[in-house]
């Protein structure tokens, strides 16, 4: 039989290491954002100025929050589990077929699952679980940016994603 005083050490160390895990699937996920987002950007202005997916927004606001809900739901599905899948092929060896895919399973959810996020965030926010989660999430989210920015890790590869910026921008101008 365990101790109370043993449990409490259990206790701690997985407290520790289920917060190291978090922490850097977390900034894991943030680089990659902050890696690939840019790249994105401007194809994501672009289109979301175009008359389809405006049309698609009024569309999103116009219907109950559970259908909107539905709606997002369903590329949810299709493509979150495809950037699971990259991560195995990673881990298999398969690197060239792993980025491929997460690049474009990214893409492809940033492209559409942000999208119908954000045209139907008035809608969605009117479900009360939904906010009540939403918001979990975004204190949490922000609590861990806030720890990631303040490490090492963090400056550095800051520091070394403004040499390659400038870098390329340096680059562009000098082709022009």
């Amino acid at each position: 039989m365990i101790e109370p005083d043993q449990r409490s050490a259990v206790y701690r160390v997985g407290r520790g290491i289920l917060r190291f895990v978090v922490g850097a699937v977390v900034i894991g996920y943030a680089i990659l954002d902050s890696l690939l987002f840019p790249l994105f950007r401007p194809l994501v202005r672009r289109l979301s100025a175009h008359w389809v997916f405006t049309g698609i927004g009024a569309t999103l606001q116009k219907l109950p929050p559970y259908i909107v809900l539905l709606i997002l739901a369903v590329p949810f599905v299709v493509l979150e589990p495809l950037k699971v899948f990259a991560l195995y092929w990673f881990a298999l060896g398969h690197l060239i077929q792993g980025g491929i895919l997460l690049i474009v399973a990214h893409g492809a959810s940033i492209l559409t699952l942000e999208r119908l996020y954000h045209a139907g965030k008035p809608q969605l926010m009117k479900i009360g679980w939904f906010k009540r989660v939403m918001t979990w999430l975004g204190g949490l989210r922000d609590a861990a940016l806030k720890f990631a920015k303040s490490t090492a890790a963090w400056q550095w590869a800051a520091g070394v994603s403004s040499a390659v910026r400038d870098w390329f921008r340096s680059l562009v101008r000098s082709a022009r």
